[in-house]
């Protein structure tokens, strides 16, 4: 599980947009990809790409999941 969780977080890093908006906190710029049955959470800019959380589908994404890593 952990190496299909890699493998799509590096596929999504080379091309960050192709994520979907975190329909939780829609005012965020925020993406996600899926790998069942995890969601990968990440933001991204021309310098950066960075994990904010890995969550699985059936846990709440609270807030305080998207601030401690900042």
């Amino acid at each position: 599980m952990v190496a299909r969780i890699v493998e799509r977080v590096e596929r999504v890093s080379i091309s960050p947009r192709q994520g979907h908006p975190v329909h939780e906190y829609p005012e965020e710029p925020l993406k996600e990809v899926h790998e069942s049955p995890y969601r990968s959470i990440y933001g991204f800019s021309e310098e950066e790409f960075r994990i904010v959380t890995i969550v699985h589908f059936k846990e709440q994404l609270t807030r305080e999941r998207l601030d401690r890593s900042e």
